[in-house]
């Protein structure tokens, strides 16, 4: 009984993460369909997603030149 009831909480789990993924990805499809066409109207969801995609990572960070004073 007790293996049947770890079952189906692991299936009930697996579900739920397989289910935030989905809508995360279907959320930042829409974002970047709604941004390729000039809509400027946007929600917060949106903005995150936006400044998430635009996130630069350690190897995209060019190196700043100082200035020549």
């Amino acid at each position: 009984m007790i293996l049947v009831l770890a079952s189906i909480i692991a299936v009930f789990l697996a579900g739920s993460t397989c289910g935030i993924f989905a809508m995360l990805v279907i959320g930042i499809h829409a974002e970047e369909r709604r941004a390729a066409q000039g809509r400027t109207d946007s929600s917060r969801c949106g903005a995150v997603s936006r400044h998430f995609l635009k996130t630069q990572t350690g190897a995209d960070v060019r190196d700043r030149v100082p200035a020549g004073r």
